[in-house]
């Protein structure tokens, strides 16, 4: 899955609306529950060499929210 079947997925499944709050870095992206505004996932463009990892190609990185006992099952 890349990063544009990923934010449709986000936007089709969960009633939830996308932003890019940092002019600085406009493809970072924010979704935020449509209810409350609270934030559940953040996709950003990091440099590999940021990540520890060898090249300084950009990579998509996502952040989400979730219950901490669902993480184990995640990684």
């Amino acid at each position: 899955m890349n990063r544009t079947e990923f934010e449709q997925f986000i936007l089709a499944w969960y009633p939830s609306e996308s932003d890019c709050p940092w002019a600085s870095h406009p493809r970072h992206k924010v979704f935020r529950h449509r209810g409350n505004r609270k934030w559940f996932a953040l996709i950003m463009n990091v440099s590999r060499d940021k990540l520890g990892l060898s090249g300084s190609d950009m990579l998509d990185v996502v952040n989400l929210k979730c219950d901490p006992l669902l993480i184990p099952s995640l990684r």
